[in-house]
């Protein structure tokens, strides 16, 4: 009973070492391609937010404070 599972996890591990010589990791450059796609329109997104968020809020603040004199 023991040679035959050593027999078995020998073959396992020729198989698996095997496979991994006969596939070769190969990158996904559609996946790759669209993920850096996402992350850039983020952060471009991101940047015009903090960009105009200091225009609306001393545009809020200006007719609060014009509104507030009348």
């Amino acid at each position: 009973m023991g040679h035959l599972t050593l027999a078995a996890f020998t073959a396992v591990l020729c198989c698996l070492f095997l496979e991994t010589e006969a596939n070769p990791f190969v990158y996904n450059y559609e996946g790759l391609r669209i993920g850096g796609l996402v992350i850039v329109g983020l952060l471009i997104a991101g940047a015009v937010v903090l960009l105009t968020y200091n225009q609306c809020a001393r545009l809020a603040r200006g007719k609060q404070s014009d509104d507030s004199g009348i």
